[in-house]
């Protein structure tokens, strides 16, 4: 059953567990926390009867027992990519004393010491060479990793060349439990095959998951209440953005132009671009009742995103600038990515606030929050022996992460100030809860899966860039969709 993250967070305020998931390193089991229910802000005064209903347990349990794996060696395949080593998103070697870090590290411990096994890391270099490393592995039959952590178009290619196992097939990953985002599971498989993941194992997803952020004192100095009132009546728009940012940047400079020496209305840059779109419900592909996709080009909508965008990224409220302006107080607006909030905002003076991506119009049915990952995939070569202990070790440490990483790395982008910041938990809650990722840019960057960068800053005709394209996109859509066939 899929859980809602905004009440694991809000449970999680209230109990203000967010330093460890467990009483210690060495028992740092979830069954084993305090037997806290997510509706005991509800108990009742004294002296009352307590009401019988059933109440969902604050954290949430994988199933899986305690099966020893007689001390077997999980071996990660890694590769250096975005100035990080990928398997640091999913566990932690050392404690440094940084909440996060060091809950990645109670994560290996806790697994370790559950199953009797070791991890150790497989560093071959960047991602180019991780993914050459993973097919001579295969081709081999040497069974040299269990799990490889790559960047995001190189992970999913390998599925498509047929070097990947279908996660599908694995019994012990539970897909209808919150720790897989429906619609990136959704996103990422093609018929009945799953060849790369995206979930809640890792913490890269979130991190890099696009959103819109706010300057708190500017806003109120401009007498503006901050719009999480429209976001949760289903009104925060691409037209509504614009016309809160419409007239509000100031020229402090006085040089009778818009640059970075102002105050602007809104910045943004390149890397969420491709993100925008799919919030906007915006996107050229589309899946059958048998999860195949194909093209799926809606002109009217394509074209009235565009229209739109253009209005807000053309007009004199926009700027293209970095995560810096918007720290230094520069910007009363940022499209943004939450990492940016933990590598920088969370550091300086300035009062932010979260709210999601908007959407196209009040008709979307709900928000979408996209994002880009450094997925992970197995090896093609699992044996049905090894297939258990990975299934295990893997829907282990996503229930784990999920229920003790997550809450700390959003709590982390708030300053650890959630108690005073419920708005801004309940915008993260909602974020996460609506995650995914982009089809098109996950699978070798197919054609339109960058809109803003092709149409909006350029005047090129919606419908004759869609038609033009079409057969490209037709031509290496079918290469993806044979490929899964066979």
């Amino acid at each position: 059953m899929k859980k809602s993250f905004l009440l694991l967070l809000s449970a999680l305020m209230i109990l203000s567990a967010f330093s460890s998931c467990g009483e210690s390193r060495e028992n740092a089991d979830p069954q084993s926390a305090p037997d806290v229910t997510a509706s005991a802000a509800n108990d009742p005064v004294p002296g009352e009867t307590a009401p019988e209903e059933e109440t969902e347990p604050l954290y949430l349990d994988d199933g899986l027992g305690d099966p020893d794996l007689g001390g077997y060696e999980f071996r990660i395949l890694s590769c250096f990519f975005n100035d990080n080593d990928t398997w640091r998103y999913v566990l932690s070697d050392e404690m440094t004393g940084t909440p996060l870090n060091d809950q990645l590290y109670d994560t290996k411990e806790y697994l370790e010491n559950r199953f009797n096994i070791k991890f150790t890391m497989i560093e071959p270099g960047d991602d180019a060479v991780a993914a050459n490393t993973f097919m001579q592995s295969v081709s081999s039959g040497d069974d040299s990793f269990d799990m490889h952590i790559g960047k995001d178009w190189r992970t999913c290619d390998l599925g498509i060349k047929g070097f990947a196992y279908n996660l599908f097939d694995i019994d012990q990953f539970h897909f209808d439990m919150p720790w897989w985002p429906e619609e990136t599971v959704r996103q990422l498989s093609v018929g009945k095959d799953l060849r790369a993941a995206s979930n809640y194992a890792s913490y890269c997803g979130i991190h890099w998951t696009r959103v819109t952020v706010f300057n708190k004192d500017l806003l109120a100095d401009m007498q503006i209440e901050a719009p999480y009132e429209t976001v949760r009546e289903g009104r925060w728009t691409i037209d509504g953005l614009a016309g809160l940012t419409n007239g509000l940047s100031i020229d402090v400079n006085g040089n009778g132009k818009r640059d970075k020496g102002d105050t602007v209305a809104l910045i943004g840059y390149g890397h969420t671009y491709y993100c925008l779109q799919e919030a906007a419900g915006v996107t050229a592909y589309g899946k059958d009742e048998n999860n195949i996709p194909f093209l799926d080009l809606d002109v009217e909508r394509i074209d009235g995103y565009v229209q739109k965008m253009r209005a807000l990224l053309g007009g004199d409220d926009y700027l293209e600038a970095g995560e810096t302006d918007f720290v230094n107080g520069q910007a009363v607006f940022a499209f943004t990515e939450i990492r940016d909030a933990y590598n920088v905002y969370r550091d300086s003076d300035v009062r932010y606030g979260f709210l999601p991506q908007p959407k196209y119009d009040e008709a979307q049915e709900k928000y979408i929050s996209c994002c880009t990952d450094c997925p992970w995939a197995l090896p093609k070569t699992l044996t049905p022996e090894r297939e258990t202990i990975v299934g295990t070790v893997i829907e282990a440490m996503s229930c784990r992460n999920y229920n003790c990483m997550l809450p700390v790395y959003l709590e982390s982008t708030l300053k650890s100030r959630l108690a005073d910041e419920p708005d801004d938990a309940e915008m993260l809650g909602l974020i996460a809860d609506n995650r995914t990722i982009s089809f098109a840019y996950s699978f070798n960057k197919l054609t339109f899966n960058n809109i803003i960068s092709d149409c909006v800053f350029s005047n090129l005709e919606v419908a004759s860039y869609l038609q033009k394209s079409q057969k490209l996109a037709n031509k290496a859509l079918d290469k993806i969709i044979d490929a899964f066939s066979e």
